[in-house]
């Protein structure tokens, strides 16, 4: 990096109870959100279990439902949700949840948050509309002007000011690193940037390819009920 940058250090906070939000392309999300799922595992041991919350409106539902999970949830209405919500607060704790399709409303959101032993991962193409995640992840790929603007909502322009994040987004690009903004262990909760390893162990989190065909057979069958 330019000499006038402050040079990123890996992060290393802990994952585990936090609301992280994942943003990339469809090229690359996949792995962003493996690699988030694959180190919530290794801090936890692989205890408790692992919920996908999948609204109709999601854009990932075939990447998704090839990753191994205790529990699916597609969200047809409010029935779905609560039924979802039950589950979690009686599910052997830690659970991981992911959210996939449009973010959970403000209540939704606080009640997730509220239940204990729960991580949060939100995911999506484009910045998220709550304020309330702890840590916002990048694939190498996103631009600069998905970001800035995020970057400055959450820390300020004066504490931003202090990177030269064009120079910054060109490293990553080029060692093909995530970028993540995150307020977890921060003494400031404008937070800050780091680098992270955005494949890591993500290489274990999927089915074979007869797994992936028998559940998304299921899934097709479920959506093909509901339509009647």
């Amino acid at each position: 990096m330019e000499s006038d940058t402050i040079h990123l250090e890996g992060y290393g906070e802990s994952l585990k109870s936090r609301k992280l939000y994942c943003i990339g392309s469809p090229k690359h999300l996949p792995t962003l959100v493996r690699s988030r799922v694959a180190v919530l595992d290794g801090e936890v041991a692989h205890r408790g279990r692992k919920c996908l919350i999948m609204l109709e409106n999601s854009a990932n539902s075939t990447w998704l439902l090839t990753m191994k999970w205790d529990a699916v949830f597609i969200i047809h209405d409010t029935a779905d949700l609560r039924l979802a919500i039950t589950y979690l607060m009686h599910a052997p704790k830690p659970t991981r949840v992911v959210w996939s399709g449009t973010e959970p409303s403000q209540n939704v959101f606080q009640h997730l948050s509220n239940i204990e032993g729960i991580t949060i991962i939100g995911l999506g193409s484009s910045a998220p509309l709550l304020a309330d995640w702890e840590a916002i992840f990048w694939t190498h790929d996103c631009q600069y002007d998905m970001i800035e603007p995020v970057l400055q909502r959450r820390m300020g322009l004066q504490a931003l000011s202090k990177y030269n994040l064009k120079s910054v987004l060109k490293e990553i690009h080029t060692s093909e690193v995530g970028l993540v903004w995150s307020s977890i262990g921060e003494t400031d909760k404008r937070g800050s940037l780091y680098w992270f390893d955005l494949s890591e162990k993500c290489h274990r989190m999927t089915y074979t390819l007869k797994e992936a065909a028998e559940i998304l057979h299921s899934i097709a069958d479920t959506f093909g009920a509901a339509d009647n």
